[in-house]
């Protein structure tokens, strides 16, 4: 874990902290109390953050400088493009400027909470609502502006086999997801213990929530070889191996059951608490399958990405009927299984086309 992790990290726990005093003073977005003004302005100093991202990005890509420089500034020499600078600018601004619009305009926070339904909690007043979903507009913003800089699918890839990816920064990730969630639901601010677990979904499991969990995991992870099949059957061997290069080589770093299980539980824990468990009851099912599948930045722009839509939606529907406990217990299945049968029955892997 870097300092400048842990530094964004502390900077949101701050800011969701304070949107969740403002929201229990039942203070307005758009009041002039002390911790609504600080929230939005932190929240705006992440939008500033995210658009001087996107500008340095740019700046380099239009520098004629040497690949061993470029690579030192962490840019991969392969993404300096015109089509990378255009489409670094135009994301950049249509995030900011979006994310911009719902900090200042009540209008856009209620058209929001209309198109995110009855189904959604989204209320336009909250502050923590709007910490939520302009701090996932920013992040957004920022794994788009780093795939492309990065070099795309590729440059994903090299830069994992060269740099790999530590079982400590996968912690962490998770942890930081499991605080964000405690936090942003109000944990000992606007909630006991007892009733933040109970809005989050979670709960001691039960034979039918273990039951429902490995069954739906068993059914992704059927689903997932089928529309796998089906991309395979539509692309030429080298497009399925340029298209799956990151996400191979990210499974290629964690090779022994034991990595398997820590990652397989923490991304299963981290992101089900975060995604199912504390944004879906606030963005609806829909919306958080589209973020939870922009977050795989590993799968950007591949047939891949209608895999992870299919099992996020599915995630969402165990969360809405069974719970959260029975998603995670289900992400587990589908994270750990498929690899570790991999691992240690290759032939088996084999026979039932697990690659």
């Amino acid at each position: 874990m870097g300092l400048f992790e842990l530094l964004i990290a502390l900077f949101i726990g701050a800011m969701t902290y304070l949107a969740n005093l403002a929201d229990l003073q039942k203070l307005n977005v758009v009041s002039d109390n002390g911790y609504v003004t600080i929230v939005r302005r932190m929240l705006l100093g992440l939008i500033v953050m995210v658009s001087l991202y996107g500008l340095y990005a740019n700046r380099i890509l239009l520098l004629d400088l040497p690949s061993a420089t470029l690579q030192e500034l962490g840019i991969n020499p392969d993404a300096v493009s015109t089509s990378s600078f255009i489409f670094i600018t135009l994301f950049t601004f249509i995030i900011c400027a979006t994310a911009l619009s719902l900090l200042y305009s009540s209008g856009l926070r209620i058209r929001v909470q209309q198109v995110f339904g009855k189904q959604s909690s989204y209320r336009a007043e909250s502050n923590v609502h709007q910490v939520a979903i302009i701090l996932a507009l920013c992040l957004i913003g920022y794994l788009f502006i780093n795939f492309i800089i990065s070099g795309g699918l590729e440059g994903v890839a090299q830069t994992i086999q060269e740099n790999g990816i530590s079982l400590t920064s996968i912690i962490f990730q998770g942890m930081m997801f499991v605080v964000i969630a405690l936090l942003g639901v109000g944990l000992a601010i606007r909630r006991s213990l007892p009733q933040t677990l109970e809005r989050l979904g979670l709960q001691t499991p039960t034979p039918q929530n273990i039951l429902m969990g490995i069954l739906s995991g068993l059914i992704l992870i059927a689903a997932s070889l089928v529309l796998t099949r089906i991309w395979t059957s539509i692309v030429t061997v080298e497009q399925y191996a340029q298209q799956s290069a990151a996400a191979a080589e990210f499974d290629n770093q964690f090779n022994t059951i034991p990595a398997i299980f820590i990652l397989a539980i923490t991304s299963a824990v981290g992101e089900e608490v975060l995604f199912r468990g504390a944004l879906q009851p606030i963005f609806g099912l829909p919306a958080t399958t589209l973020f939870f599948v922009l977050f795989h930045d590993q799968y950007t722009l591949t047939p891949a990405m209608l895999i992870i839509l299919v099992i996020g939606f599915g995630l969402g529907l165990l969360r809405r009927y069974q719970g959260t406990t029975s998603a995670i217990i289900a992400h587990f299945i589908y994270n750990f299984l498929p690899i570790a049968i991999i691992i240690a029955l290759p032939q088996l892997a084999q026979s039932l086309g697990i690659s």
